[in-house]
């Protein structure tokens, strides 16, 4: 391992050492870590980029990352290290699995050049390894969708095993769904060392709020869909500069220590390796506020309000995100087998006459159109 991977390997000495339990998290540290083990260095940087420390996870990663939702080409991976980009991510279904392909390409050389994230359950990571090519990711982010979710007590204990094994390095979870509560519920529980949260509704005080005390406590925060959807490439001066203010905003106001940023080509290596090196100290309040007015009735906050509403038992903000990778990322394949595996999928006629989605709703979607959209592209 390269010296990225120096608190992968202290956590795994220090457990050895301590010889006893589940050491995770701050719980297994003795509590809270002091702010100078995790706040972010100005002069910290990574081939000669801003980078910060994950939280306790004592990782450098650059204060941008690459999400590799968009990628199917080995090509653009290779590109994004060599622009200095050291913090990437992928997960078994993006692009219908073509991503990791692309990723196992390029890692099979590269593995040492950077920091892995996965977003898979401990439990199913052996597959992904074989095609990722290596034997091991540093952080590990399985997906959650409620308190009750991210409170399952399995998912320590197989990530213990996968720990001990040496498969992965640091536990984390993924969310995109009633971030402030999931979250809340992670800090309590403790043992959690990263989370990959939706910055969808960020300029929430509650969420800020539960954002600071997590980045406090040590967590590592990796912050998603807070950026404009066509955030990718093409990009006009207006979509450009809120680009640019969202990234600055969420690495300096928000307690994101990275942001997760979805890069399909060349051209969106290089804008966002611009914004990383030369604009994330750029906060803009005006385009932020041109951004937000955008979210209302277009985009879901993600929020959590419709959760357990719908009579039916559609899960409403899941079915509206598939919409968007369809709609926005042009992700359709992934789209539909995310939406076939929903375990109550919309049944239109009963949505039409429905409307309790609506009515909770803190963006005033015109959430039955939006379902019934969902279910004729995707089903």
């Amino acid at each position: 391992m390269s010296d990225l991977h120096e608190g992968f390997k202290a956590v795994n000495r220090r457990d050895f050492l301590r010889g006893a339990g589940v050491a995770l998290g701050a719980a297994a540290l003795g509590g809270a870590f002091p702010a100078h083990a995790w706040a972010a260095d100005s002069e910290l940087k990574v081939n000669g980029l801003p980078a910060v420390v994950l939280g306790r996870t004592g990782l450098k990663v650059t204060r941008v990352s690459f999400g590799g939702i968009l990628v199917t080409e080995p090509s653009v991976l290779a590109r994004v290290i060599d622009q200095g980009f050291n913090f990437i991510h992928t997960a078994p279904g993006y692009t219908n699995g073509r991503s990791m392909e692309a990723f196992g390409k390029v890692l099979k050389t590269r593995r040492k050049e950077v920091i892995l994230a996965l977003k898979e359950r401990p439990e199913n990571l052996d597959a992904c390894l074989k095609v990722l090519n290596t034997d091991y990711v540093d952080v590990l982010v399985p997906p959650t969708h409620s308190v009750d979710a991210v409170a399952d007590p399995s998912i320590p204990e197989n990530f213990e095993k996968a720990k001990k094994a040496g498969k992965c390095g640091f536990m984390g979870f993924a969310d995109h769904n009633d971030m402030t509560n999931i979250l809340n519920k992670a800090n309590e529980l403790g043992y959690f060392d990263v989370a990959l949260l939706g910055y969808s509704k960020s300029d929430d005080p509650a969420f800020l709020e539960a954002t600071g005390k997590a980045a406090k406590k040590g967590m590592g925060l990796m912050a998603m869909k807070g950026l404009p959807k066509r955030a990718s490439e093409q990009l006009n001066a207006e979509e450009l500069g809120q680009v640019s203010a969202r990234c600055a905003a969420m690495v300096n106001k928000e307690n994101a220590h990275t942001v997760l940023a979805s890069m399909g080509s060349f051209q969106a290596v290089d804008i966002y390796r611009d914004i990383l090196s030369t604009k994330l100290g750029c906060l803009d309040s005006g385009a932020e506020r041109r951004y937000w007015a955008a979210q209302e009735g277009a985009y879901c906050a993600m929020c959590g309000a419709c959760s357990g509403v719908c009579p039916s038992g559609v899960e409403v903000s899941r079915v509206v995100r598939y919409r968007m990778y369809n709609n926005d990322y042009k992700l359709t394949d992934y789209a539909r087998a995310q939406y076939a595996a929903l375990d109550k999928c919309v049944d239109p006629a009963a949505c039409a006459s429905c409307g309790a989605c609506e009515k909770v709703c803190t963006r005033s979607l015109p959430l039955r159109s939006m379902l019934a959209e969902a279910h004729a592209a995707l089903s």
